[in-house]
């Protein structure tokens, strides 16, 4: 009888044991993803997690955003709001403007030119906790730090060769475009690593990525018969900024990595690729909030692996666990993101970031408004009623919470 209890005993803990296992996504402190697996359903709006706050961009004469829509370009204050125009209509409307929190235009931070703080291009904006702006100009490799009032904090040049920059304390996070390729056979070819830190005190570049990640990136390559593309590597502006650090995803990678504030890189999300076509799969951590992560799935080319249908995710701190976010809809390109916005709906594929890691943001120009007028809902439409045809777009806010509503 004894001995009888025992075992049902030991039975009992294996059980709880291999169950409290099936219950937690996370192994050693890495996430543990699988596109094939069929996670719970979660249902989850946009209003369930973020505020939205409508404000109308005046002042057109001053400053006239006329193509607003890379609102990864947009840096949001408690005192202003700063909008970059990288493509504007003629040069005289190119530059960084900053308005009021009621839309009025302030000032314009930089313009065109070759002079202090003017660019003859610009292609990047990254912020800091501390509100410094780091702007980049790809063509003439140049960096310029300004503070949130436009006030020059310094300026350097990188070498040639970076596409891809984001400010971390005082390093600059830079991937170089030509550190790496893939030959005609498929094998990565590197001349150093392609993340690298630029040291804005001392002007050093030093490589960032370890042998591991690289390994990883050509085992992953042999896979897939390689890719000709070195953005593959570490494309889909897939540097994600978020208060702690930077996510490192990629669709030649297994693993999504984190880059914290010593600039230590270490695992974060394992993914189990397995039963991919091509394997041309990533995730990206869209949000990160002290009590979620909300996830975006990324196929390489066309294909889709639920065809018609992006798949989003949200995993959820304090359980350990991811639950897919139920997508009751099924999206085409004819389908104005801006409808979508309005149907309260959380379209993790269409919305950009903006330079603050917990906004993002949605121009409504007038054309956008005409067409999915039917779906703004009545308590608005009158702020959106006022907007003409040649005036600045009217700038969603969507700021997302620390935690999910109740």
């Amino acid at each position: 009888m004894k001995r009888c209890v025992i075992k049902i005993f030991l039975l009992f803990l294996c059980f709880v044991s291999c169950t409290g296992h099936k219950n937690n996504d996370v192994v050693d402190g890495v996430i543990q993803f699988s596109p094939t697996r069929k996670y719970p359903l979660i249902d989850l709006n946009l209003s369930d997690i973020a505020d939205v706050e409508f404000v109308q961009l005046k002042d057109r004469d001053s400053a006239f955003i006329f193509q607003p829509y890379f609102s990864n370009n947009t840096y949001i204050e408690d005192s202003c709001i700063i909008v970059g125009n990288y493509t504007p209509r003629d040069f005289s409307s190119f530059g960084i403007y900053r308005f009021d929190r009621q839309g009025n235009f302030l000032n314009r931070i930089s313009g065109y030119g070759r002079g202090p703080g003017e660019f003859a291009s610009l292609a990047k904006m990254s912020v800091e906790s501390d509100s410094s702006i780091l702007l980049f100009s790809l063509f003439e490799h140049k960096i310029v730090k300004v503070n949130s009032k436009g006030d020059i904090l310094g300026s350097w040049f990188l070498p040639r060769g970076h596409s891809e920059v984001q400010l971390l304390g005082n390093s600059v996070i830079i991937y170089d475009r030509l550190s790496i390729y893939f030959n005609s056979k498929g094998q990565l070819v590197e001349r150093g690593a392609p993340l690298k830190v630029f040291d804005l005190a001392t002007s050093k570049v030093s490589d960032l990525l370890t042998k591991e990640c690289l390994n990883n990136a050509i085992q992953d390559n042999a896979k897939t018969n390689g890719h000709s593309d070195p953005e593959f590597l570490t494309g889909y502006s897939n540097l994600i900024k978020t208060k702690d650090g930077l996510y490192l995803a990629s669709i030649q990678f297994d693993t999504v990595y984190f880059i914290n504030r010593n600039l230590e890189v270490k695992p974060k999300i394992s993914i189990d690729k397995t039963g991919i076509p091509n394997e041309y799969y990533t995730l990206l951590p869209v949000i990160d909030m002290k009590d979620y992560i909300l996830l975006r799935d990324v196929y390489g080319g066309e294909h889709r692996y639920d065809k018609g249908k992006r798949n989003y995710y949200i995993f959820l701190k304090n359980e350990n666990r991811i639950y897919q976010i139920r997508n009751d809809y099924i999206y085409d390109n004819e389908i104005e993101y801006s409808s979508i916005f309005f149907m309260d709906k959380l379209a993790l594929c269409e919305i950009y970031i903006s330079l603050n890691y917990n906004v993002f943001d949605v121009y409504f120009t007038y054309e956008d408004i005409k067409d999915c007028y039917n779906e703004i809902p009545n308590s608005i439409k009158p702020l959106f009623d006022t907007i003409a045809e040649d005036d600045n777009p009217i700038l969603a806010i969507v700021k997302f919470r620390e935690s999910i509503k109740n």
